[in-house]
């Protein structure tokens, strides 16, 4: 393969990243808001810390982007539709496919959200339609991008040729586990991918001596984070990690949810009605997060607070007014935004 043939593989595969990281936020959201609080405080806590991460993932994949010379997307190419189908490639996990719905949280949502996160090796799995990674794990495809930015540093003008301008600092705030990583070199390169590979495939943190404890849930990966929920304990630091949990009890509650039409289209919403209304106002202002990241990836870093603070804080009301509403069709669901592109011109 020649250079100019290795570089656009990368920049194919970042992009691919870019879009699996986002296809994770709705369902991670929906799960999130379908509770209903106070009850399920703690599993409220640890969706929102994974879906807070996978944001991050997504700032730090565009900036492994924009360093190899990419420009990172967010459009309507790139926003998936559900049920999702997440493929991975390779053997011996060829045939291993699983549906990814919008769906409220459950004990089917948790098993979907754990065989994500799955750390390798992965057991049987049970998912854009189809969404294609080019590895039999997330945690491998990772690990192949890492391995061509190695190749890409051997030959003339090395890995990294992309304008630093780009990058979005190291000093921006993100509530959660991690930092963003301005990537400069190579070695900033593959430290901003394993912490991503890290987080989502599951890594467990080296033992500290007597602790017991975790002084954070931001330190473990996030299938042991979604194994507490459906274990319903705490991780202790002594535990085996190939075991079940054994700490202080979370409280679960299955019934204190939202219980929304799985995977709605806009077909299910009659046309004038306040679901229909209530679905397109969301979409907009979903549409204009993502162009709000998409400049924010391009050069304009300061977009990520106009994205986070106004656009993403605007989505929960929304949904919630859809979740309350039952549908005509049904009236023991209710309505759910279904994740649509709706053009929003600039932002």
């Amino acid at each position: 393969m020649s250079v100019s043939a290795e570089r656009a593989q990368l920049k194919a595969w970042l992009q691919t990243a870019l879009e699996l990281e986002l296809s994770t936020i709705p369902p991670y959201m929906m799960a999130l808001l379908s509770l209903k609080l106070p009850a399920n405080r703690e599993v409220a806590e640890l969706i929102r810390s994974v879906m807070v991460e996978e944001m991050l993932h997504m700032a730090l994949v565009a900036n492994v982007l924009n360093a190899v010379g990419g420009q990172p997307r967010l459009d309507a190419q790139a926003v998936p539709t559900y049920p999702l189908t997440l493929t991975f490639e390779g053997q011996p996990f060829r045939d291993r496919t699983f549906p990814v719905n919008i769906e409220p949280f459950s004990p089917a949502a948790l098993a979907t959200f754990l065989a994500i996160e799955q750390p390798q090796p992965p057991p049987v799995r049970r998912p854009r339609v189809a969404l294609t990674v080019p590895a039999p794990t997330i945690g491998e495809f990772y690990g192949k991008m890492s391995a061509l930015l190695d190749v890409l540093e051997t030959e003339p003008g090395g890995a990294i040729v992309g304008d630093p301008a780009r990058q979005i600092p190291g000093d921006y705030f993100w509530s959660g586990g991690g930092r963003v990583i301005a990537v400069t070199d190579l070695v900033s390169a593959k430290a901003a991918l394993i912490l991503i590979a890290e987080q989502g495939e599951g890594a467990w943190p080296p033992a500290t001596g007597a602790e017991t404890g975790f002084s954070s849930h931001f330190d473990m990966g996030h299938w042991y984070r979604f194994r507490q929920i459906q274990a319903q304990r705490r991780y202790l630091r002594t535990d085996d990690p190939t075991q079940p949990p054994t700490g202080p009890a979370i409280a679960v509650d299955y019934t204190a949810v939202y219980a929304f039409k799985i995977n709605p289209t806009p077909a299910d919403y009659p046309a004038g009605g306040q679901l229909q209304q209530l679905n397109r106002a969301f979409n907009l202002r979903y549409s204009r997060l993502l162009r709000a990241l998409e400049n924010a990836m391009n050069g304009a870093p300061k977009g990520l607070y106009d994205a986070i603070m106004d656009h993403m804080r605007a989505l929960t009301p929304l949904a919630h007014e859809m979740m309350k509403l039952p549908l005509d069709s049904d009236k023991t669901r209710s309505g759910c935004p279904t994740f649509a592109w709706e053009d929003p011109g600039p932002v």
